[in-house]
């Protein structure tokens, strides 16, 4: 507590001077008697409640005492302070990653998060707040807001979006709002490490409210399956992220029944693989895992079983183990004559390394090596982008030793070193700019695993539109008369409506969903990327400018106000009390 204006404590001589004359006034007054008859009863009423006949008789004057000294302590303006956020404005940065569906303490981490907001939001103290959403698109909720009640409906509104968080992209669009002005920035996570912070701005401190709770998390975390003569083959991977061993039960269904139900113990902080085979035909599949996590978003996997081409054509100037690879897959492989590889015309998949024929086969074909250029030494790493290709190929202990130039205009999704390895083109062709007699690569088990993802990502029919990230923005050329399609979730729940030609915007939850229009249907999956299903425990810190450092980080709130209440009170109470005793009196 604290008080403005302790000038104008001299005028507590008024209510001093009215209680020194109270006492040297005349404590009584010469009343004549008329009778002594009820004397001893008048006397036995005065001394049984003598303090109550001082109050009655003398209650104007401490009406009139109280109210003088609350009108010093107004005129001093007193204050209580309140802790306040530092700085001149507040930004909120928040995660809206499907990390932040965890649960701790019987809730979910996003819904704790909330109310933290709500909790600063009551020490703003009158300061502006922006408010930040994170994903491939941050988004500002919020600009320069100064009314709470606005400010707490936006917040209640905050969902979770399921994309990947993207923080340094979330992080470089807040740095627009700084403007030079001292800021704190609040950001609300799971996990952010230090260094990840811009700390250069001396006037900008950072505030990280992370996971601090241990959390248990088995998840899916790959899922594939391919059509074989002899059914259909699945690959799973599951992962235990915590420190104990994890007991689940794994079932494998399709659109009618269950194909595999079995107990599953995965060691700690370990992954294992399991491996099923001649599984009935189905259109797609559905992986879950029955256990009592903190995440469940990770607990189901869906994978749909596609028209897939079920043959191979591999050009004989091929390696042999290429051929191998596939056969090991049980899918059916022709070779054909390197002259006869453009003339093709049975549907299937084309693997050559014919670099004149990629832009003129029918359909995206697989190239190992480069016959129209030289290859040169390389060294380094193997090192893979996020990409379905890699799914379950493990390429960090490969040897490749010489590779062909790259191809400009084609997404590279590894590299060896700093030279590219492996391209993707824009109609979907998959180079590999090496031939396999220059690596070690057919030694390792990610060669046939690799040879399997490239054979699923070649064979996708029409009514298959793949598999999309939360919220992801793809233009679709999806040929409908009616120029309209609904999307439906896999229990027939309409979700909304897109225009061909315009850009197609998967739903943010993650699942298996169908694309109709009239008569016609394309499936696709939203499916978690591998980054949103690691759960890690983060901190909650503080790291500060130095400029922001040395403003107080409190507010005052004013008494003035409660004390005139009071006042206006004790008016009425002294016009009251006269007017009982008379006015002229």
């Amino acid at each position: 507590m604290g008080f403005n204006q302790l000038l104008f404590l001299w005028t507590a001589i008024f209510p001093i001077a009215v209680l020194i004359y109270y006492f040297f006034r005349k404590k009584y007054i010469k009343q004549p008697v008329s009778s002594t008859l009820f004397w001893q009863e008048v006397m036995k009423e005065t001394r049984a409640s003598p303090y109550l006949q001082h109050l009655q008789r003398n209650m104007l004057f401490y009406l009139q005492m109280l109210a003088m000294i609350l009108l010093v302590l107004a005129l001093l303006q007193p204050y209580w302070k309140t802790k306040a956020l530092a700085g001149e404005q507040i930004v909120f940065i928040v995660d809206t990653s499907a990390t932040m569906e965890v649960k701790t303490n019987d809730s979910t981490l996003f819904d704790q998060h909330k109310k933290e907001m709500k909790r600063f939001v009551e020490q703003l103290s009158g300061k502006p707040l922006t408010i930040i959403t994170t994903g491939n698109q941050p988004a500002v909720i919020i600009r320069q807001e100064t009314d709470q009640n606005q400010i707490n409906n936006a917040i209640d509104q905050l969902e979770v979006s399921y994309e990947d968080e993207n923080m340094s992209k979330s992080l470089d669009f807040a740095q627009s709002f700084f403007q030079n002005k001292a800021t704190s920035v609040y950001i609300f996570t799971d996990h952010l490490e230090r260094h990840s912070l811009p700390l250069k701005y001396k006037n900008v401190s950072w505030n990280v409210e992370g996971l601090t709770s241990e959390v248990t998390n088995i998840s899916i975390k790959r899922f594939g399956a391919t059509k074989t003569n002899n059914g259909i083959s699945a690959l799973i991977q599951l992962v235990n992220q915590s420190n104990k061993e994890q007991n689940t039960i794994l079932t494998i269904s399709n659109e009618q029944k269950e194909l595999v139900k079995e107990n599953v113990t995965i060691p700690p902080n370990e992954t294992i693989t399991r491996s099923f085979n001649e599984l009935l035909e189905s259109s797609f599949l559905s992986a879950s895992i029955d256990i009592k996590d903190q995440y469940a978003l990770d607990n189901s996997m869906t994978v749909i079983m596609q028209d897939q081409i079920s043959k191979v054509f591999i050009d004989t100037s091929m390696h042999s183990l290429v051929r191998t690879a596939f056969q090991s897959m049980d899918i059916e492989v022709s070779s054909v004559p390197t002259e006869q590889i453009g003339l093709l015309q049975e549907e299937g998949i084309i693997v050559t390394n014919q670099f004149e024929l990629v832009d003129q086969l029918g359909r995206p074909s697989l190239f190992i090596g480069r016959n129209d250029a030289s290859a040169k030494e390389v060294n380094g790493v193997v090192q893979t982008t996020e990409h379905a290709l890699f799914s379950f190929a493990n390429f960090s202990d490969i040897y490749v030793s010489t590779v062909y130039p790259p191809v400009e205009g084609f997404t590279t999704i590894a590299t060896v070193g700093e030279e590219p390895f492996i391209q993707v083109s824009p109609r979907g062709d998959i180079i590999v700019l090496s031939d396999i007699q220059m690596t070690d690569w057919p030694l390792s088990p990610s060669f046939p695993l690799f040879m399997w993802s490239v054979k699923e990502q070649l064979s996708a029919g029409n009514t298959y539109l793949g598999t999309f990230s939360p919220n992801e923005r793809k233009p679709l050329s999806l040929g409908s008369a009616t120029n309209e399609w609904d999307i439906y979730t896999s229990d027939d729940s309409y979700e909304y409506s897109i225009e061909n030609g315009g850009a197609f915007i998967a739903p943010k939850k993650p699942g298996l969903y169908v694309l109709r229009s009239k008569d016609v249907e394309k499936n696709f999956v939203v499916a978690l990327s591998q980054k949103e299903k690691a759960i890690v425990k983060g901190t909650t810190y503080r790291l500060g400018g130095q400029q922001i450092e040395s403003k107080a980080n409190f507010s005052k709130h004013s008494f003035v106000p409660y004390l005139l209440i009071v006042l206006l009170f004790l008016f009425v109470m002294e016009w009251e009390v006269q007017r009982r005793r008379g006015f002229t009196n």
